[in-house]
């Protein structure tokens, strides 16, 4: 019932406090906003960031095992 009770102030407080409820122009989507432009860099740069490390470890892991393959047929007699 307690839980019941403050989910219906908060509404009434919603409700009555309508404009403060609004969101922003970068939340609701202003396309001409400067914040909406910053947003979308940010978003690209830390996309190409996150790209390049994860291209960067798949050439690492690609590089060990062209490494491994060349040491297992060098040495494939000594192994035996």
């Amino acid at each position: 019932m307690k839980s019941l009770m403050r989910s219906f102030v908060l509404a009434c407080a919603i409700v009555a406090l309508h404009s403060a409820a609004l969101a922003c122009p970068t939340c609701y989507g202003a396309p001409d906003s400067p914040q909406t432009e910053a947003m979308q860099w940010a978003i690209l740069s830390l996309l190409g960031i996150t790209g390049s490390v994860l291209a960067g470890m798949t050439a690492f892991f690609i590089y060990l095992r062209k490494r491994s393959v060349e040491f297992n047929r060098r040495f494939s007699d000594l192994l035996n």
